[in-house]
């Protein structure tokens, strides 16, 4: 398995300059968070993958920036703007191809979408993802609070109604926050985690830098290893709960006995 760091630890700062910054630091795997839509523009891409081959990284996934309203353009009651969002998604596939990756991950639809019951759910999805693996692309769905795969019940849909090939992100904060058994949602999905958000917690206290709250990685990481195929796992943290460069560093330098 392979460490890094999400580019988000970095937000708001530019997308240029947090993997930059990422290079200088040391680090070798990234995902990278997309803030706008003039950074999917084929030079913007080309510059990006310059600086990331010049500091001999590996972008392990992208995530989108239109992550928060991939409700309204995937899962609406309107199946009309269905195809033209997922010719929009097609921006990300292209820039996966630029950039040397295979993940573009999801978020998905809010929970509170009564009306998009799993199964329909997941009808959408298969559609995004079949046009993405054309390019070579997988989807890779996050468990993130407040959206459908946030929680366990529907997590058992998905992976009875979803293609295989579409992945999982298994996020430790976003189980915390759901209040979800982090144990459950691996077991449910572990054929399915293409990588893995790294954090520690304390209580609900969650988005901590890794070693710095109660999380027993070491028990994580036996399941991860036993049961799972995961290529990498990222330090992905909220940018106000990390006191410096130095200290994150220290995060992924401890992680790598996991290796």
């Amino acid at each position: 398995m392979n460490f890094g760091i999400s580019t988000g630890c970095f937000f708001p700062q530019e997308t240029t300059e947090a993997v930059k910054r990422a290079g200088e630091l040391g680090v070798k795997y990234i995902e990278i968070f997309f803030n706008t839509h003039s950074e999917l523009k084929k030079e913007f891409l080309i510059n990006l993958r310059q600086i990331i081959d010049d500091y001999g990284m590996k972008v392990v996934s992208v995530h989108p920036y239109t992550s928060a309203i991939e409700s309204f353009m995937f899962f609406s009651k309107h199946d009309y703007k269905l195809d033209d969002s997922i010719e929009l998604y097609e921006e990300y596939f292209k820039a996966c191809n630029i950039l040397g990756c295979r993940y573009v991950v999801i978020h998905g639809c809010l929970a509170s979408y009564d009306f998009m019951d799993m199964q329909r759910y997941c009808n959408n999805l298969n559609k995004l993802s079949r046009r993405a693996r054309e390019y070579g692309v997988y989807i890779s769905q996050e468990n993130v609070f407040r959206f459908k795969c946030g929680y366990i019940k529907n997590i058992e849909e998905f992976v009875k109604y979803a293609d295989r090939d579409i992945k999982f992100t298994f996020d430790i904060k976003q189980a915390v926050k759901s209040r979800q058994s982090i144990y459950k949602i691996l077991e449910l999905t572990k054929d399915r985690i293409s990588h893995l958000h790294i954090s520690d917690f304390t209580g609900r206290n969650h988005s901590l830098v890794p070693f710095t709250g109660s999380f027993n990685f070491d028990r994580f990481f036996r399941y991860i290893r036993e049961n799972t195929d995961a290529e990498a796992a990222l330090v992905e943290l909220y940018s106000p709960m990390i006191k410096s460069d130095s200290q994150l560093m220290e995060a992924v330098n401890k992680l790598q006995k996991y290796a």
